[in-house]
């Protein structure tokens, strides 16, 4: 028998039509999770120009070019002005970001602040950098022993182990260390949003507990169909019960994690579009680059059965409200 998953994707490529136009639109598209620091992820010039000729509105860079990220992204925001001025097109907007525990260190609120205070509007928890992203993903020779190269992979380690080299951001009670709690806090105070990273369970846990207890709407779950977390559709269910959205990313689709198309549609549809944003998280090597890797996304989603209604909600709707874009 031809799995369930082939069969799907002929079905997809036969109901598909002919408007290949209307399939890759990206008209006030907005990206909540992109990478662009170039050297080993593409240029953040670059990015911001295709985004533009696509019609665009804004990209958050989650990571880009060295320096403090709000001066980089204001920077790179008067280059992309400047040029789409000279083509008469509307540049998009670029939004710069900060990730606790890249690089991998102790966590300084100080630095947080700073960022917060300089303009960024999103702030990740740690990602790859996380005890339980190591745990159940790995990570980067470098973090265990400052000898080893930075490309050197390490494959999952033991939790106990994970714990010694990556970030927790629970005390021995199981509460939040105060950095972390006055972190949620400050991006409450000025409109931040924040993603939960790659954070375990019981952390996401605590983490949610807080943000309820204030009232805080803006918190995030990246790429929620990758292994590197235990979701199911009830539990995504639970989560945007208590305002928590979801992130897609091509990566997700990608031969790299491989996710089914048709059950990514399944839970849109379950837990209902308005709690889903759409991103790349892409821009290397192994992935295409930042606006590819988004127009391949959203043409997938369609050509899964995604009404254009439901489209415009997922690319525009739920990250304006959450970034609070005019």
């Amino acid at each position: 028998m031809v799995s369930r998953r082939v069969v799907r994707s002929y079905q997809a490529r036969y109901s598909m039509g002919a408007n290949k136009a209307a399939m890759y639109d990206l008209t006030d598209a907005i990206d909540v999770h992109a990478h662009a620091r170039g050297h080993d992820e593409e240029e953040p010039m670059h990015a911001a120009q295709e985004a533009t000729r696509a019609g665009m509105k804004a990209v958050l860079f989650k990571s880009i070019s060295p320096g403090r990220p709000w001066e980089v992204a204001r920077r790179l925001q008067d280059d992309v002005d400047r040029w789409a001025e000279c083509l008469s097109l509307r540049p998009v907007k670029c939004l710069s970001a900060w990730i606790v525990g890249i690089p991998l260190k102790p966590i300084d609120f100080a630095e947080i602040k700073a960022a917060v205070e300089g303009g960024v509007l999103g702030m990740w928890m740690p990602p790859v950098t996380s005890a339980w992203s190591i745990y159940r993903l790995g990570g980067r020779g470098v973090w265990f022993d400052k000898a080893r190269r930075y490309d050197d992979p390490v494959p999952p380690t033991s939790w106990d182990d994970a714990l010694k080299t990556g970030i927790y951001v629970l005390d021995d009670h199981g509460r939040l260390l105060p950095a972390i709690r006055d972190t949620v806090r400050l991006c409450a105070d000025h409109g931040v949003a924040l993603s939960f990273g790659h954070l375990s369970p019981q952390e996401m846990d605590a983490l949610a507990e807080e943000i309820g207890a204030i009232g805080y709407r803006r918190a995030f779950i990246d790429h929620p169909f990758s292994e590197v977390f235990e979701l199911d559709v009830p539990r995504m269910k639970r989560w945007a019960d208590a305002g928590v959205r979801f992130a897609l990313t091509w990566d997700e689709l990608s031969p790299l994690l491989g996710v089914d198309p048709q059950d990514m549609v399944a839970a849109i549809r379950a837990i209902g579009p308005e709690h889903f944003m759409l991103s790349s998280d892409a821009g290397i090597p192994l992935l295409p680059q930042t606006v590819e890797a988004y127009r391949l996304l959203a043409a997938m989603l369609r050509a899964y059965g995604m009404t254009e209604v439901e489209m415009r909600q997922l690319m525009t709707g739920s990250a304006k409200e959450m970034l609070t874009l005019s």
